[in-house]
C-alpha cells in the first residue's frame, strides 16, 4: 500500500523503540538514508509492549524495501504488513480521542488480557460511568467522588459479560469448518463421543475432506474405534445423500478441509454455499486461541462464506489470554459453543461458558482500578 505525501508516492512503515532517537536509527538502517520522517509520537496503548515511542518514516516507491525472509509466507507477511499499514494510516488521519477521566489504567489492563484496544476502551468507559453513578456525592466536594475501585472492576467485567453469549449444543446436524491445523477432526471425535455415545445416541461420522487422504484415513480409524458409520463424501451431492440417509434420531457430524485463505478462494465455494444454503445444519467455526489477535479477526472474517452460527475454540492450554476469544464472540455476535485445551479424547473437551471468560480476563483486571494523573 502507498500513500501520497507532497505528490511523492510513498511506502510508510512504523517502528517501536524505548526513544524516538533508537526508532530512527532503527528505521535507517532498515530503509536507508533516503527514507523520510513522518512521524513521532508515544505508542498507542495496544503496541506499548513494542516500545514507549512510535517513529513513522516513509521511504519512496522506487526504494526496494527489504522482504521477507521466510519464502514460503511472503504473501501472508507482505498481507499483514499492509493491514498494519492499513492501521497505521488511519491511526494518523484520525485524531485520537483522550480517554475518560480515570479510565487509563483499566483500558490498559484490558490490552494486556488481549482486548483489543477500542474494545477496551469502550468497556473502561462504559464501567467508570455507571461505577460514577452509583457513587454518593459528598457534600462541599468541589469534584465528584471517585468510585469505589471494586466497584469500577465489578461494572467492567458485568460490561463483559453482557457482550457476548454462550450456546454449547449441537444440533442434530452440525460441521465444523476452521483453518488447517484447528483440531477440527479430533474435536468432531471427542463431540462424537459426549454427546452421541455417552448420551445413548446413534452418530454418523462424514468427512468432505478429500483433499488430504490422510484426513479421510484418520476419520475412518476413528469411527471404527467407537463403532459408528462414516462415509467420505467428495461432492456437495454425495454430502447431501449421506445426511439424509442418517437416522432422523442420530447426530451427524461433518468434518471438512482446513482451508488457508487462498483456498478458501479457489475451491470452497461449492461446500460454502452448500452448508450455508442448508437451515438445517449447525456449522461451528473452529478456532485456536494461541493465535494472533490480527491473525484471528483476518481467518474469521475470510470464513464468513460459511456463515458459521457459533464459535468453538481449541488449544486453551496454550494461552492464558482470553482476550481474544472473547473479542470476536463480541464483534461477530456469534455465541461460543466448546472449547478444547488438549489431545486427550474426549476428556479435553468442556462446553464454554461465560465464568470461564469473565473468570481469565478478571484475573488481569487491576484490584485497585483508580485514577490517572
Amino acid at each position: 500500500m502507498s500513500v501520497n505525501v507532497a505528490n511523492q508516492k510513498l511506502f510508510v512503515k512504523s517502528y517501536f523503540a524505548s526513544s524516538v532517537d533508537e526508532g530512527m536509527a532503527q528505521a535507517r538502517a532498515d530503509l536507508g538514508p533516503d527514507a523520510l520522517l513522518l512521524n513521532t509520537r508515544e505508542a498507542p496503548p495496544e503496541a506499548r509492549h513494542l516500545g514507549e515511542y512510535e517513529v513513522v518514516f516513509g521511504v519512496a516507491s522506487d526504494v526496494r524495501i527489504p522482504s521477507p525472509t521466510r519464502g514460503g509466507d511472503a504473501v501472508e507477511d507482505l498481507r499483514l504488513r499492509m493491514e498494519e499499514i492499513r492501521d497505521l494510516v488511519t491511526r494518523m488521519a484520525t485524531p485520537s480521542r483522550p480517554p475518560a477521566p480515570g479510565t487509563g489504567r483499566l483500558e490498559e489492563s484490558l490490552i494486556d488480557a488481549g482486548i483489543e484496544w477500542e474494545m477496551a476502551r469502550e468497556i473502561s468507559e462504559k464501567a467508570w460511568q455507571r461505577a460514577s453513578a452509583r457513587t454518593p456525592l459528598q457534600i462541599g466536594r468541589r469534584h465528584p467522588a471517585e468510585p469505589d475501585p471494586d466497584t469500577v472492576r465489578s461494572e467492567a467485567l458485568e460490561e463483559i459479560n453482557s457482550r457476548f453469549e454462550v450456546a454449547p449444543k449441537l444440533e442434530r446436524i452440525t460441521a465444523l469448518v476452521g483453518p488447517p491445523g484447528s483440531g477440527k477432526t479430533t474435536t468432531i471425535v471427542k463431540l462424537a463421543v459426549t454427546h452421541g455415545l455417552a448420551a445413548g445416541r446413534p452418530v454418523h461420522l462424514l468427512s468432505a475432506d478429500h483433499y488430504r487422504i490422510a484426513a479421510v484415513d484418520q476419520m475412518r480409524t476413528y469411527a471404527a474405534i467407537l463403532g459408528v458409520p462414516f462415509q467420505a463424501c467428495e461432492t456437495t451431492v454425495a454430502l447431501a445423500h449421506a445426511i439424509n440417509a442418517a437416522p432422523d434420531n442420530a447426530l451427524v457430524l461433518v468434518d471438512t478441509p482446513g482451508f488457508s485463505s487462498a483456498a478458501l478462494e479457489e475451491s470452497a465455494g461449492d461446500l460454502a454455499a452448500f452448508l450455508s444454503g442448508r437451515q438445517d445444519i449447525d456449522t461451528h467455526l473452529v478456532l485456536t486461541t494461541s493465535m494472533q489477535p490480527r491473525s484471528l479477526r483476518r481467518i474469521a472474517d475470510s470464513f464468513e462464506v460459511f456463515r458459521p452460527s457459533k464459535l468453538l475454540f481449541t488449544r486453551l492450554d496454550e494461552t492464558d489470554a482470553y482476550g481474544s476469544m472473547f473479542c470476536e464472540a463480541a464483534r461477530r455476535n456469534l455465541s461460543l459453543s466448546f472449547v478444547t485445551d488438549g489431545q486427550l479424547i474426549p476428556e479435553d473437551l468442556a462446553p464454554a461458558s461465560k465464568q470461564l471468560i469473565t473468570d481469565s480476563l478478571a484475573h488481569e483486571l487491576p484490584k485497585g482500578v483508580r485514577a490517572v494523573a
